[in-house]
């Protein structure tokens, strides 16, 4: 090839040769806010999200602890007021059965279609001032009995029945009857009652069978 046609092959490939930098070129400023990219840098990595919250966070972890709930008026620091029973029947049964419990005996199902006679009961004894004085009106084989306790019924019924099983075992049923019927293995169920008089004393009967 002669220098005249060295020259034309120079200049139409002039226009492609312009366009390519060299690897010794000084790369080309990048606009405000963004890192290099192009050849000469690769994209720089960008931080994982991180949950937000007006909390501070647990060392090592990511994510936020919850504000500490504040204590609710009366609770007297770490211990909470004691709440009504919202069924004082069932709490009956349920502390019975917890002393069969720690005789190795098994519990006592609730007779919940017995407990409005058993309320009956529990009112004509109080009326009558005899503590079983309407024993066997609704079926039942034994009878316990808490005459003119300070209530109300939910507050009375545990002390009540924490009187009769510390009777103790014994063949005297006069002395140790509540305690015998307590832990008596011919009954599988139990029905309690309660009356509250004028005054606010409580008479509790636990009707077994």
């Amino acid at each position: 090839m002669n220098a005249r046609g060295a020259l034309l092959l120079a200049l139409s490939l002039a226009p492609f040769l312009a366009g390519c930098p060299r690897r010794d070129e000084t790369p080309p400023p990048s606009p405000p806010g963004y890192p290099p990219s192009g050849q000469w840098s690769q994209p720089a990595p960008q931080p994982a999200p991180q949950p937000t919250s007006p909390w501070p966070a647990l060392p090592g972890s990511p994510w936020p602890t919850l504000p500490s709930v504040p204590g609710l008026p009366g609770w007297g620091g770490q211990q909470p007021v004691p709440l009504p029973f919202a069924d004082p029947a069932q709490r009956c049964v349920d502390v019975i059965n917890q002393y069969r419990a720690s005789a190795r005996l098994p519990p006592l199902q609730r007779w919940i279609m017995n407990e409005s006679c058993v309320n009956a009961e529990a009112r004509d004894s109080a009326a009558m001032g005899q503590p079983h004085g309407a024993f066997g009106r609704c079926g039942e084989l034994s009878q316990n009995v808490c005459p003119d306790w300070a209530g109300p019924p939910d507050r009375m019924i545990a002390p009540c029945i924490q009187s009769q099983w510390a009777e103790g075992p014994g063949g005297d049923y006069a002395t140790h009857g509540h305690y015998i019927n307590m832990t008596s293995t011919r009954y599988t169920k139990v029905a309690c009652g309660y009356f509250t008089t004028p005054s606010g004393k409580v008479w509790a009967v636990q009707d077994f069978q």
